[in-house]
């Protein structure tokens, strides 16, 4: 056998290897218009810049520093390819399969959703490589000019691959939520003013890489962007588990791998906190309670937003993934927050929160029980802990109810509930000035700032100031701390039985577990039906 024909024998089973995916996006993708319209127009618009930039040089090309200047038009036009071009083309490739009503047919077959996503993934990322080797010539020809910095190009060269994988694989995750077609239009205005916005940000901080060089030697900059980085993919890691479930039939696990990757966000995020303050106790002292405030305040946020979406889910749980449920009691104990449905979801946030004031404390030295004048962080965070519960607990418990009156309520139903009574909390204190209550009378209606977190937060840190604080600030702030008190214990009670249904489900005796399986696996009706 020749050589050639042995390298097209490897080519071939390369072929067969590779997602299938990946082939059929790539062999569409390189034969479309847009491909070879970008592709030209990067072309001509770096040829422009080399014939109209040597001219324009003059005597500064051989003793200046126009390698810079040449590098930075070269990486707005490939900006402009791979910020908005690439991730918008993977958008409409994946939302037209939906359209054309191929995703159906894409379902039957052997390939996995993952499969599906990572070939469209990696087809984008050929187009990329395809449009880093266009311009390779031409930042090649800056390599030979004064000013040109080769760490500094292969850093932001790779910092922009990492943004580019992030901003493909967040399209990708719009583009699979089911939509109708007034949905894909805002949808699509999403994703449009998402490309906008990047390649402005990048277009309009290119120039500071003329007029100052990158600090490579500096310890913080590198922590700085290790937590970027570590950022980055905890973030592509959940957009895609996100595309993932909502390309996955209803009947499977659509929310296991989610709520593990928020998991994995929340332990990052402070496992990056500690190791970046380890290694700048050097050069800086300790972070005050109050800096660390903010830190502390996104956490909770962040567990709020994850709350929103695991805790309005659906209490049904499908055979098909019953069956998935471990044997043994440890393992099953140790899953259960991470199992589908809304009772398990909203035990999975009050587990994240439980933590946020260990780490808070332990960190930060935040007394969560303070009531001194100057240590308002502690009441301030309990405060917006309060607020969580309160309106997560009785959102969830509503919906739920709701849900319980009639099948056609959906976790959206709940989950615009929820968004309703926050939009209108937030309204409330305003309405006696709305209704031509003066501004001298107004300081009888202060009780109805309870509803507003805004308000009574700012209230708590003692009107924004950072000399009077704490809980016994005034009497009428330590009664909407009580009622606030009271409605976010409400909204816990009103989900303790179905938090504690949701673990007799998953803990149950092995036998039972065990018999369900055979019966499972002795039905092919139901596997038919489920699939």
């Amino acid at each position: 056998m020749s050589l050639a024909a042995e390298k097209v024998d490897l080519l071939e089973l390369a072929g067969d290897w590779l997602n299938p995916i990946l082939i059929k996006e790539t062999r569409q993708a390189l034969k479309s218009r847009q491909f070879i319209v970008t592709f030209l127009l990067m072309l001509v618009a770096s040829w422009l810049i080399s014939v109209f930039g040597v001219l324009g040089a003059g005597e500064s090309l051989e003793f200046g520093s126009a390698g810079r200047a040449f590098f930075v038009f070269y990486y707005d036009v490939l900006a402009l390819a791979i910020f908005a071009v690439v991730p918008y083309t993977a958008y409409r490739g994946l939302l037209n399969e939906r359209d054309q009503t191929t995703l159906e047919l894409l379902s039957i077959t052997s390939l996995s959703p993952r499969q599906l996503i990572w070939g469209k993934l990696c087809s984008a990322l050929v187009q990329v490589f395809i449009y880093y080797s266009a311009i390779a010539p031409f930042i090649a020809f800056t390599s030979m000019l004064q000013g040109f910095d080769f760490v500094m190009v292969a850093f932001v060269l790779l910092m922009s691959l990492l943004i580019t994988l992030c901003l493909t694989m967040f399209a990708l995750t719009i583009a699979a939520v089911p939509q109708n077609k007034s949905a894909q239009g805002g949808s699509t205005l999403l994703i449009l003013g998402a490309m906008v916005f990047i390649v402005i940000s990048i277009l309009s901080s290119t120039p500071a890489l003329l007029m100052a060089a990158i600090p490579f030697d500096e310890k913080e900059f590198w922590v700085g962007i290790s937590c970027y980085v570590v950022a980055s993919l905890s973030f592509f890691f959940l957009f895609q588990q996100i595309a993932v479930a909502h390309l996955t039939f209803e009947s499977d696990n659509r929310s296991t791998g989610i709520r593990l990757a928020c998991s994995l966000q929340f332990v990052l995020y402070w496992l990056s906190f500690v190791v970046a303050m380890s290694v700048l106790s050097s050069t800086r002292g300790g972070i005050s309670s109050r800096d660390g405030l903010y830190f502390v305040t996104f956490a909770v946020l962040h567990c709020a937003v994850i709350g929103f979406f695991a805790a309005t889910e659906m209490d049904f749980v499908s055979r098909r993934v019953r069956r998935g449920i471990p044997n043994t009691t440890l393992l099953r104990l140790l899953s259960i927050p991470f199992l589908p449905g809304g009772h398990r979801g909203f035990a999975y946030v009050l587990l994240h929160l439980a933590l946020v004031p260990l780490f808070a404390t332990t960190l930060f030295g935040i007394d969560l029980f303070s009531n001194s004048v100057t240590g308002w962080e502690g009441p301030w965070l309990q405060t917006l802990m309060l607020y969580v519960l309160a309106y997560l607990g009785l959102g969830t418990a509503i919906g739920r109810v709701l849900r319980g009156m009639s099948a056609e309520v959906r976790p959206m139903h709940a989950r615009v509930i929820i968004l309703i009574f926050f939009l209108f909390g937030l309204i409330i204190p305003y309405l006696p000035v709305m209704f031509g209550v003066k501004q001298n009378d107004l300081e009888q209606f202060t009780i109805l700032r309870v509803t507003n977190p805004f308000e009574l937060l700012n209230a708590v840190a003692g009107n924004g100031s950072f000399s009077p604080g704490g809980i016994s600030a005034t009497p009428s702030v330590r009664t909407e701390i009580a009622i606030l008190i009271i409605a976010a214990g409400m909204g816990l009670l009103f989900n303790l039985r179905p938090m504690f249904v949701g673990i007799r489900e998953v803990m149950q005796q092995p036998r039972r577990v065990a018999a369900a399986q055979l019966d499972d696996d002795a039905s092919p009706a139901f596997d038919a039906t489920e699939a």
